[in-house]
């Protein structure tokens, strides 16, 4: 029997199954007890003396099935509003069960039967201990709905070693991408606006003031996060969402009628037509979606125009499907009356995703014009555009800020440039040398001056102006050999090679040598 399956031809398969399924039952338990955190901590700071510690423990096992998007049977009608923060903690755990390696397609499979049996096992575990004389689960429907979480979440997070095993072309990684890209921008705009409504309407009459109550209320905001984010999508996208039986909050019109006191429902827009430009600008997040698929399809590398296309219908049809489905999520019964209906249609979800998301991505890679325009777009040649638009700063000048030459000063360097050029093409070489090296270490504008300087203390003539350029070698201590050269006409030729030598042996930098 079990011995035989366990050591047989298969007994690999057969283990790598129940180490699926004892990890999915721990990833049960997980969630479970996180539940229970929160339930315990909510009556123990709002009421531990009015009932005992059974209270806490079916309320979270009954907060564990409604993540699930399980049904509890209530007097006053059926709940099945699931909290899709918690249900993406419950998530998060099974999707860190996928940690047993497979080699073949077939051990995927007996990795998912045996998550799924670990799983449901425990749903039926938790429907049962969660049921009272006022709350019933349906129980059929924990099971089915945890064996269908259990097969989808574990064989997703093995979604790359699937990929190995399939090979898909490469028009398919395409596909994912730009699902992914439109996708991400949809949630986002949705947050974005959920957020930019809830700031103008916080606080709102209907926090509690209590300790407890003001905890009860901010966790209970904190699992519904997620739907009210949906919710702000499903708006953006045009067919919005009710908020009870009757009622319809989209960009065209608003009707809500009486709400119950609750922060999120305070950031709702007012009863109404709504045909004003900052409502209508919400449709621009669709299309900013499908303006991102595209741009994820036209700038893949496929050599045939057929693969573009593929990948961008099934993109787009994959972004409507998986769209329709969270609206659908989203929403459900909040026990019966006017709470009846919550949520968004997930069926116009779908319709205006396709037709917003996608033809308006097909519109940008299939038309010749916007194909190019796309295919030609860098970030690269975008930072130069900007580049040249943006003011350059020019250099400062040498010697910004100094008084400038009069005409004598000008005169007299002109003078002294021109008597080296003459003491250099008589072929002294000691002076042709001094020269030489004073051209070397000066920028090109100050060789006419300090040539002469050098070459007229080498001849035994003065400067012009001894006292001004002691004056200005003073003011730098880098020239004090300059100051030598000009004050002291009478230093002889063999003190300004000397000199020269000097220079060069500090290695000041060339502007440094005036």
């Amino acid at each position: 029997g079990f011995a035989a399956a366990w050591n047989g031809p298969h007994g690999r398969d057969v283990r790598l199954a129940a180490r699926a399924g004892a990890h999915a039952a721990l990833a049960a338990v997980v969630g479970w007890l996180a539940a229970l955190t929160c339930c315990v901590m909510v009556w123990l700071v709002s009421a531990p003396n009015t009932t005992g510690i059974a209270g806490p423990l079916r309320v979270a096992g009954q907060l564990w099935l409604l993540g699930h998007h399980v049904a509890l049977d209530v007097p006053a009608g059926r709940v099945a509003l699931a909290p899709l923060g918690f249900t993406a903690l419950l998530i998060f755990a099974l999707w860190h069960t996928a940690v047993a390696p497979v080699a073949r397609p077939a051990q995927v499979a007996y990795t998912a039967f045996g998550a799924a049996t670990g799983y449901g096992l425990a749903a039926a575990l938790v429907a049962a201990s969660a049921t009272t004389g006022d709350v019933h689960p349906d129980t059929a429907q924990a099971i089915l709905f945890a064996v269908l979480f259990a097969l989808a979440v574990p064989t997703a997070a093995r979604w790359r070693r699937i990929a190995g095993f399939w090979g898909p072309s490469a028009w398919v990684a395409t596909t994912f991408r730009a699902a992914g890209a439109a996708g991400a921008i949809l949630i986002a705009g949705g947050a974005a606006a959920l957020a930019g409504t809830v700031s103008t309407h916080v606080p709102e009459p209907g926090w509690p003031r209590g300790a407890g109550d003001a905890v009860g209320m901010f966790l209970l905001c904190l699992a519904v996060l997620p739907n009210a984010v949906l919710w702000s999508a499903c708006f953006a996208l045009g067919p919005g969402f009710a908020v009870g039986t009757g009622t319809a909050v989209n960009v065209l019109s608003v009707k809500t009628g009486t709400l119950p006191l609750f922060p999120l429902l305070g950031a709702l827009p007012r009863n109404g037509s709504r045909l004003y430009p900052y409502d209508l600008a919400f449709l621009a997040i669709p299309v900013l979606a499908g303006v991102a698929s595209a741009l994820v399809v036209a700038r893949a590398r496929h050599d045939r125009h057929g693969d573009r296309v593929r990948a961008l219908a099934t993109a787009s049809a994959g972004v409507a499907l998986a769209a329709g489905l969270a609206a659908t999520l989203s929403g459900g019964p909040l026990a019966g009356g006017r709470m009846a209906t919550l949520g968004p249609s997930g069926w116009a979800t779908a319709a205006a995703t396709l037709l917003l998301v996608g033809v308006g991505a097909a519109a940008v890679v299939l038309l010749p014009a916007s194909a190019l325009a796309v295919r030609r777009l860098s970030v690269r040649r975008l930072l130069r555009a900007v580049a040249v638009l943006v003011p350059r700063r020019r250099p400062a000048e040498v010697g910004a800020g100094l008084p400038a030459p009069d005409e004598d000063d000008r005169q007299q360097a002109g003078e002294q440039g021109e008597a080296a050029e003459r003491l250099v093409e008589g072929g002294d070489p000691l002076v042709a040398e001094a020269a030489q090296t004073a051209e070397d270490a000066q920028p090109e504008e100050d060789r006419g001056d300090d040539a002469g300087v050098v070459v007229a203390g080498a001849a035994g003539q003065s400067h012009p102006q001894p006292q001004a350029g002691a004056d200005q070698a003073a003011d730098d201590d880098r020239g004090h050999e300059q100051a030598l050269v000009a004050v002291d006409g009478g230093l002889g030729d063999a003190v300004v090679p000397e000199l020269v030598g000097d220079l060069v042996d500090l290695g000041q930098p060339d502007d440094d040598v005036d």
